[in-house]
């Protein structure tokens, strides 16, 4: 899992001369001791206006997200991962 550090507005020309407008989010993730590391990494992408759009919800500072790609490598999805200890009351 990732965790949102810091979000910046971006825009554009596109190769057809477009204007593309977005969103650069930053991340890190801890890296995995048990392969030698210690710390963490960092990564940033960019969610265009339309991806972010069709998020069930807006990546802000803080939030744990899981980021899927697709096959060439770049961003499918971001979900946001619940909060472990949030406690959910649901009716039956």
């Amino acid at each position: 899992m990732s965790k949102v550090i810091g979000t910046a507005p971006l825009s554009f020309k596109g190769k057809d001369g477009s204007l593309v407008e977005g969103t650069t989010i930053y991340t890190s993730s801890p890296l995995d001791p048990a392969k030698g590391g210690s710390g963490c990494s960092a990564e940033k992408f960019f969610l265009s206006k339309t991806r972010l759009a069709s998020l069930d919800f807006v990546p802000k500072v803080g939030d744990e997200v899981e980021i899927l790609f697709n096959r060439f490598g770049k961003v499918a999805t971001v979900r946001k991962v619940s909060d472990p200890l949030e406690v959910v009351d649901i009716e039956i």
